[in-house]
This record gives structure tokens, C-alpha cells and sequence, in this order.
């Protein structure tokens, strides 16, 4: 799987089918970023799609573009942390 950057996380929240019933619903996947420029942001999606294994960040600025990589580590329970790649 490609990596996915930080704006695919709104297309996976607006891609979410809405259920009849809100009480039969399971709820959200949360996942927290450690590390980097992304550090201490959380975020969330439905639990019925896949996370993907690595989050690409690209950080624009007056200079160079910086690019961060953040891989998967699942945690028990719904979601998981995205920690920064030592590269």
C-alpha cells in the first residue's frame, strides 16, 4: 500500500457511509502521532477501513521541502500510534 499523506485523512472521514442507527454504530479508529511536526496531533477515522502503514508528511517552507515518513504501530483496542521514521 502507498503511503498516505495527512490530507487523505479528511477524504476518509468524508468517505464514511452514514448508518440508520447511530447506537448500532462501532466507533472510531484513533491514532496519535509521536515525533516530528506532527507530534501530539490525533486523529481519527471509521474503524471499518484499513489505516495504512505509513503516513507521508511534507512540510513547505521559504527553504527546501522536508519530507517525514510515520509508520503504523497498533495499539490493543481502535487505532494505533504513527511514530516518526528515523531515516
Amino acid at each position: 500500500m502507498p503511503a498516505a499523506s495527512e490530507e487523505d485523512w479528511d477524504d476518509w472521514v468524508a468517505a464514511r457511509t452514514p448508518r440508520p442507527d447511530p447506537a448500532d454504530e462501532t466507533p472510531p479508529d484513533t491514532y496519535w502521532f509521536v515525533g516530528g511536526p506532527l507530534d501530539g496531533r490525533v486523529r481519527t477515522r471509521p474503524a471499518e477501513q484499513e489505516a495504512p502503514a505509513v503516513v507521508r508528511h511534507i512540510h513547505l517552507h521559504g527553504g527546501p521541502k522536508i519530507v517525514h515518513h510515520y509508520d503504523l504501530y497498533e495499539v490493543a483496542g481502535h487505532g494505533g500510534e504513527y511514530r516518526l521514521r528515523e531515516e
